[in-house]
């Protein structure tokens, strides 16, 4: 499968009198079949910015005040197939369902099954990150075939933020997509609220790295305390792979410094703030460890990615 760069839409592009009927397309098409009622006369503003991976789809939605509708007739016409996530940004919303109502604020991730259903409202609008999985990848990587009741991830969930980082990276183009996706995937069993395998662990303590690169006293034992394990099991997950924390620490920390170095629209800044800026205590260390990794200087590898 190839998988082309990210999509967006906006309502914005679409004549007023067709926004909502557009906007109600889009999601059939790209993501899922959804019914859109705004308040009142109020126009409904939407963004969406899609990518479609080889076992995934991938959203950042941002949208006005509204209510969303997938009941019996929309699942029987737009059949999901699938379990999608969604990860509160920004707005707190609601979620109705045939066992209840819950709450949902900025920084918990709503999970349910696509063909079950339910009704969404935004008050105050929203902005989510969507993560939509077919059925048959759900059952791969948790053995499940449906989720019977939704479930609610806290805030503050080691695998909900990591899903967050992971779904923000993928849409902006930065990592490699495969990788992305397969973390994405390893994420799933917590998140329906299953015991995550390594690779889950795996993906949670590497999307906290990411996340907390500059900081210099960066260590395995708060990894392992972010992700909710033991500093020992922590350093099996990874030994599986081949590599220990500090090793990986160390990694993603020249991985994303040499993004910088090599992006000719970062040249302004000095060596020594990008060495500062991924966590390396000196510029000689950071040059040092630079080398070793990629077999060349942070300084020819600017040189070399100069535009003439």
């Amino acid at each position: 499968m190839t998988v082309s760069g990210p999509t967006r839409f906006h309502t914005g592009d679409v004549p007023e009198s067709s926004r909502l009927a557009a906007w109600e397309d889009h999601n059939r098409r790209s993501l899922l079949g959804l019914r859109a009622h705004p308040p009142g006369d109020t126009p409904f503003v939407g963004t969406e910015l899609n990518l479609t991976l080889p076992r995934l789809q991938l959203a950042r939605v941002t949208g006005s005040p509204h209510v969303v509708d997938r009941d019996a007739a929309r699942i029987a016409a737009c059949p999901g197939d699938g379990v999608v996530v969604y990860l509160a940004v920004a707005g707190a919303g609601w979620f109705h369902h045939r066992d209840g109502r819950e709450l949902v604020s900025p920084g918990q991730a709503l999970v349910c099954d696509a063909d079950r259903p339910f009704r969404r409202g935004f008050a105050q609008g929203l902005t989510e990150l969507v993560v939509k999985a077919p059925r048959n990848v759900l059952h791969e990587t948790t053995g499940r075939s449906e989720l019977t009741r939704p479930r609610l991830v806290g805030a503050g969930s080691p695998y909900g933020d990591a899903l967050g980082s992971l779904v923000a990276a993928a849409l902006r183009g930065a990592g490699e997509r495969a990788a992305l996706e397969a973390d994405v995937l390893a994420l799933l069993p917590a998140l329906v609220g299953d015991q995550p395998a390594s690779a889950g662990h795996r993906a949670a303590a590497r999307a906290f790295i990411t996340r907390h690169l500059a900081d210099p006293e960066l260590s395995a034992g708060r990894i392992a305390r972010a992700v909710g394990v033991s500093e020992r099991q922590l350093s099996r997950v990874f030994a599986e792979t081949g590599h220990s924390v500090p090793q990986v620490v160390l990694a993603a920390r020249l991985d994303a410094a040499r993004a910088v170095v090599t992006d000719p629209a970062a040249r302004t800044e000095t060596l020594a703030d990008v060495a500062a800026r991924h966590g390396f205590r000196s510029q000689a260390y950071f040059s040092r460890s630079y080398r070793a990794r990629f077999g060349t200087t942070p300084l020819r590898d600017r040189r070399d990615a100069r535009p003439w």
